[in-house]
């Protein structure tokens, strides 16, 4: 049986490997700098056309029918929580007596089993809950209602990454925070049936609450039967709480059949408006072949009766526009929102369809009624390539205003960037930039909306730095200013299977809240507000004068302590640069403005000092090149190699100076040459032999120490 355990080791090594881009090209200018686009806010056309995505089916009902229809609303309207979901749905039944134009019915297939905790103390802010498993998708949501208002939850897909029809199947974990997503406690695992796998980065979340009682938490996701290699399907889950339930099995959509794939489902409801009678709607995009051409399709499915582990599902059968013939691209998505103003709507984006890849389409459905959505036209912003769309609302009563977050590939030339749509209509819509910097590829980005806060958004994406990224966090406040933007969120790299996700605290008028994976870990940042700063600087023994790259990703600390004497340090954050471009950007969580010494220390290079104090600020990132001359440390204490100054490597024992005692530390693990990781390693390439004896003898000859003000 094939694995894939290594897995992150794999991903690391190939991500060096690509050298994307030139070390030396990266200057100040270069760092802070935005192409050639304007960065302000431009309103964009809706612009109509006859293309077969702009072509949408209608179900016709008759008058009897649409009477139906009209009690249904009717009862939708009134907010009493007794059993009014299933008189809709019996309702909704009777309809289809006469119009076969939907189907509804119970999924009952079991797709897994679940696993109570043992133990209810584990905190995602350790960095310490999976540390077997990989975290390979990812999803959260906030109660917003009744005494668990606050009560953020997550949802993780864990997976060993093995393949096959004897692979272990994944397993989903709920964990929630009770204090605003300080500490998190696990909830619930549900285990799958065997060899299922849950798709990568193919998790979507709603919870649906009245003011007070039960209330349920909807997962849907992809996932592949047969360890990866079997068939495409789309699963549920629904997790009650405070008192544990639980149910989920696969939806299985009219007219589905062994070759049909499935995947990127997302979910919505009406909750916010509805409180006793809300409707659930998810979208699942499938791929489908005919006459030998490929064909990707969306299909929706509602849920009428909500307040239950065991929902029947409305499936509409038809795909919601006319498929156009083109090649496999999984990148395509469509999301959905709720829209009210005066009247209820569904807000439907489609984006990355293959041959329509320079446009976004944009549907609506009356989200009251089972009916498929009609074309609402299409939006190009820049003329570029445009992919992973995503839209929120506020969803409450008379909440107008609407984002969307969307990777643009800039020129169509692989350079991804991060924009943004914003509307007050769903109808007429302002384009701005989230992220043009030349140096990053922005990709992956999701948007929240707080319920019933018109205009309270909240987003996140990847910022691809070379082999290395980190995640980006912000907030819009009710009138789309960016109240919050926290460039670089992870205090390590942020290399992972799955996308960050945003969410929001009931803490200081709702402050920020955002959860980034790495491989085997889910993190959390909370807060609205952090200093940002791009650090270049590499060590003598590590740096490749050839390659002008080091072989591994490590990491520094990097130390700011005050401009006076004693030179008390205020902060300490974490720089893992990248290795062809030397650098990276470092998050400090607790420094106020103004002027500091860097300190830079590793586990065997010699601590180092910036030779001046440098200015870090809230809003301004700034750059420091420790790498462009010995000027840049203090007492010019640098190593020249190649045509880079490098920190000096061997200060294994870290008592400040290189000298004898490091040379004999480093022979002693040479003799038997050392794996793995150790020290003593100096070069980076996970041996401790002559190599590294070498860097070390020739640094203890000169014996350089600390240099720092007195």
């Amino acid at each position: 049986m094939l694995t894939l355990k290594n897995y992150k080791s794999i991903l690391i090594i190939f991500f060096i490997a690509m050298n994307l881009f030139s070390q030396d090209a990266y200057s100040q200018n270069a760092i802070t700098g935005k192409k050639d686009v304007s960065n302000k806010r431009k309103a964009v056309t809706m612009i109509k056309d006859n293309s077969p995505l702009s072509r949408t089916p209608v179900i016709n009902y008759s008058t009897e029918e649409l009477k139906i229809q009209e009690e249904m609303n009717q009862i939708k309207q009134t907010d009493n929580f007794s059993q009014e979901g299933d008189k809709i749905l019996g309702l909704q039944k009777r309809i289809e007596i006469t119009n076969s134009s939907t189907i509804t019915k119970q999924e009952t297939t079991p797709i897994g089993k679940m696993i109570i905790p043992k133990n209810n103390t584990d905190n995602i802010s350790s960095g310490n809950i999976f540390n077997v498993d990989y975290s390979v998708a990812l999803a959260t949501q906030v109660e917003q209602r009744g005494t668990g208002a606050g009560k953020v939850w997550v949802a993780v897909g864990l997976s060993i990454l093995d393949t096959g029809a004897g692979a272990t199947a994944d397993t989903v974990a709920m964990y929630y925070s009770n204090d605003g997503g300080i500490t998190f406690t696990e909830y619930v695992k549900i285990a799958f049936s065997a060899a299922n796998k849950i798709d990568f980065d193919d998790l979507d979340m709603e919870i649906i609450e009245n003011t007070s009682g039960t209330k349920y938490i909807y997962l849907v996701f992809g996932y592949y039967t047969n360890g990866y290699f079997g068939a495409r399907k789309i699963g549920y889950l629904v997790i009650s709480a405070p008192t544990l339930g639980y149910f989920g099995s696969t939806l299985v959509f009219p007219g589905q059949t062994a070759s049909s794939k499935f995947f990127h489902p997302r979910i919505t409801s009406d909750n916010a408006r509805y409180v006793s009678n809300p409707y659930v709607t998810i979208v699942a995009m499938q791929d489908s072949t005919s006459g030998g051409n490929e064909y990707i399709m969306t299909k929706m499915c509602r849920v009428l009766s909500p307040y239950t582990l065991t929902p029947a599902f409305t499936y509409l059968p038809k795909n919601i526009y006319t498929a156009a013939a083109g090649f496999v691209d999984f990148g395509v998505t469509l999301d959905i929102a709720y829209f009210n103003n005066v009247n209820d709507s569904l807000v439907f984006l489609l984006s990355g369809y293959p041959g329509f890849n320079d446009k976004m389409y944009f549907y609506k459905a009356f989200s009251n009624n089972m009916v498929y959505p009609t074309s609402n036209g299409f939006i190009s912003p820049y003329g570029d390539n445009m992919e992973y769309a995503r839209i929120a609302s506020n969803g409450g009563t008379d909440q107008t205003k609407m984002l969307v977050t969307y990777t643009d590939d800039y020129a169509n030339s692989g350079d991804y960037d991060q924009r943004y749509l914003s509307s007050e209509d769903a109808n007429n819509w302002i384009a701005g930039s989230l992220e043009t910097s030349v140096i990053y590829n922005s990709r992956y980005g999701d948007v929240i909306g707080r319920r019933n806060a018109d205009g309270s958004f909240s987003g996140t994406f990847k910022n691809y730095l070379g082999s290395l990224s980190n995640i980006t966090s912000y907030r819009f406040d009710g009138n789309f200013n960016i109240s919050s933007f926290i460039h670089c969120t992870n205090t390590e790299y942020a290399n992972s299977i799955a996308s960050p996700k945003p969410s929001f605290r009931f803490v200081n008028g709702d402050s920020c809240l955002s959860f980034w994976p790495d491989y085997f870990n889910i993190n959390h940042t909370v807060g609205c507000s952090a200093i940002n700063f791009y650090l270049k600087v590499t060590n003598d023994g590590y740096y490749n004068d050839v390659t002008n790259s080091v072989p591994v990703v490590y990491y520094m600390n990097v130390i700011i302590a005050n401009q006076n004497p004693p030179y008390n340090h205020i902060d300490t954050a974490v720089i893992y640069p990248e290795p062809n471009l030397l650098l990276n950007e470092i998050v400090f969580k607790n420094a106020p403005d103004g002027d500091y010494y860097f300190i830079l220390k590793s586990v065997n290079t010699l601590e180092t000092w910036s030779a001046n104090p440098i200015t870090i600020s809230n809003g301004t990132i700034n750059f420091y090149d420790f790498t462009s001359s010995d000027a840049q440390a203090y007492g010019n204490n640098l190593k020249l190699k190649g045509t880079k100054w490098c920190i000096y490597s061997g200060d294994v024992d870290q008592d400040g100076i290189i000298d004898a005692t490091d040379m004999s530390l480093v022979d002693n693990d040479a003799i038997n040459p050392l794996s793995g990781y150790s020290i003593t390693d100096l070069n980076g390439d996970y041996y401790t032999d002559a190599t590294d004896v070498s860097v070390v003898d020739n640094n203890a000859f000169i014996q350089p120490s600390v240099m720092k003000p007195l």
